[in-house]
């Protein structure tokens, strides 16, 4: 349980941080350290915040949905509600466990929404990298043309995916779908939450005009200069005003001390909404 009360299931990181399961609860009370997540941290919570009554949150390749349920924990004890989480993961047992991650913290099944696909520019079929969940949560769409002899993109939307095992690392084809077909059944967004391994910036690209008119902040995990760039271009033409921009790989002096980026760090404030 951390400091919000979110309860989150040990297996879900075990094979991160190497520890057995424990049979007694854990309650971290200390807040989060400052690392490459804190700012994340200050973009959910600031969102929750700034809510207008109903907070509404997407997360893009959102594992176990742990910022989403960061997000309403932080809604329930500053009564922005009502809450509407929308959570897409592809790698399949991460999308399992994202369920029960909300059940386990009690959220009502009427405020989720929660699709287990890739997201991508287009809809469709992408071959996608799953397995070894509990140890890794760098599953990212394959940029290698499809081998097989099933058509990856042309598939129809009944033929089965296998599922993955727990602990097998391969590669299989899964549902995508576009950045446009889910906001198109919202209205305002408070906050976009993605990490989606290198797809970001054509993700944001193909939804660019319906990102003005509904999202107010997007917070981004970046992968590579040339999607930072890209991102950058974007919301200049938007005029969209930037919080934060840490390149990938950069050991950089933040206003909350020293921080080490893996990944990097952009955040977008929409000035018009």
């Amino acid at each position: 349980m951390n400091f919000l009360g979110v309860r989150t299931r040990d297996e879900f990181i075990a094979g991160m941080t190497g520890a057995s399961p424990s049979l007694n609860p854990q309650v971290q009370t200390v807040l989060p350290s400052v690392d490459e997540e804190y700012l994340e941290w200050i973009d959910v919570l600031e969102a929750v915040v700034g809510g207008n009554g109903a907070f509404t949150m997407i997360e893009l390749g959102a594992g176990w949905g742990r910022w989403l349920m960061n997000a309403a924990a932080a809604a329930r004890a500053s009564d922005r509600l009502p809450v509407h989480l929308v959570g897409v993961e592809a790698e399949p047992t991460h999308f399992r466990w994202m369920q029960q991650h909300f059940e386990d913290n009690d959220v009502d099944e009427g405020s989720l929404t929660l699709i287990e696909a890739a997201v991508a520019a287009q809809a469709g079929w992408v071959r996608f990298h799953v397995g070894d969940p509990s140890a890794w949560y760098g599953q990212a769409i394959d940029p290698n043309p499809h081998t097989g002899t099933s058509p990856s993109v042309d598939r129809p939307a009944a033929f089965p995916v296998a599922p993955a095992s727990r602990d097998e690392r391969r590669i299989i084809d899964v549902r995508a779908v576009s950045l446009q077909s889910i906001l198109g059944g919202l209205g305002r967004v408070d906050l976009i939450d993605l990490d989606v391994q290198g797809a970001e910036a054509e993700v944001l690209e193909s939804a660019e005009t319906m990102l003005s008119g509904q999202v107010k902040r997007v917070h981004i995990g970046t992968h590579s200069a040339e999607n930072e760039r890209r991102l950058h271009e974007l919301f200049a033409r938007l005029r969209w005003t930037n919080l934060n921009d840490y390149q990938c790989g950069a050991e950089v002096e933040t206003p909350w001390g020293c921080v080490s980026f893996q990944d990097g760090v952009q955040t977008w404030l929409n000035p018009t909404l």
